[in-house]
């Protein structure tokens, strides 16, 4: 689901608990674990860190593999 929702716009570290229904502890593990895998890069915006996909070549081949695009990933949409 986080890399669904990135793929279509760049977040907030901040968002995926609410996005996921998970814990802040259980996102920000598995955005590391993104981020150590070359999947997603971010960012630092004052204390907020902001992922994206890595790179367009990453994009591709995600999308590739069937990762589909979550056009609306948060609840207030």
């Amino acid at each position: 689901m986080i890399v669904s929702c990135l793929l279509t716009q760049d977040k907030c570290a901040c968002d995926f608990a609410s996005i996921t229904n998970k814990d802040q502890t259980t996102t920000s593990r598995h955005l590391k674990i993104l981020s150590e895998a070359g999947i997603v890069d971010f960012e630092k915006e004052g204390r907020n860190r902001i992922y994206k996909i890595k790179n367009e070549q990453m994009r591709q081949m995600l999308l590739n593999c069937g990762v589909e695009k979550l056009e609306c990933c948060c609840k207030e949409c």
